[in-house]
């Protein structure tokens, strides 16, 4: 039986250390990279983005990665038969945890690109309100999944 908490003890500290660097790097992002980059110009200011954009990638991604598989068992861990406030916080977080995974998808994969091809080849910014709304999205569900978390964690 101590053994068995012992892992959950284990899959809990992975899971929040795995956030921190989700919410923190995205923060860090948003408020302080983004804004750096922004003071660039011309083709500077696009190769910098794009390379910030790959290192992030990997560690960001990654860490989403960690979070989906130690969510599983905590998540099994404490879920019990019936209907109770437990999983309905918990399907929510699950919901917002799949938008956030798709947003962040729009925002690196098809609207970035999509993007910084217009840039490149001096058409109208047509996608840039998309982005941007798409970015704030992505980061509202960010901040707001752990919250989700910690009401699980009190719940559990």
């Amino acid at each position: 039986m101590a053994s068995s908490v012992a892992v959950v003890e284990i899959v809990v500290i992975v899971h929040l250390l795995a956030a921190m660097v989700w919410v923190g790097g995205s923060v860090a992002l948003v408020f302080a990279g983004v804004p750096a980059i922004r003071t660039l110009e011309g083709e500077s200011r696009g190769r910098a983005i794009r390379e910030l954009g790959r290192r992030w990638r990997r560690l960001g991604y990654g860490a989403l990665l960690v979070l989906a598989v130690s969510g599983v068992p905590l998540a099994q861990h404490d879920y019990h038969q019936g209907r109770s406030p437990f999983q309905t916080v918990l399907w929510v977080k699950v919901v917002l945890s799949v938008g956030l995974v798709v947003s962040s998808y729009l925002h690196n994969f098809v609207l970035g690109p999509r993007l910084q091809s217009e840039v490149r080849e001096g058409r109208p910014q047509r996608t840039r309100p998309a982005l941007v709304v798409v970015g704030w999205t992505s980061l509202a569900l960010t901040l707001t999944v752990p919250v989700l978390g910690a009401i699980l964690a009190h719940l559990a």
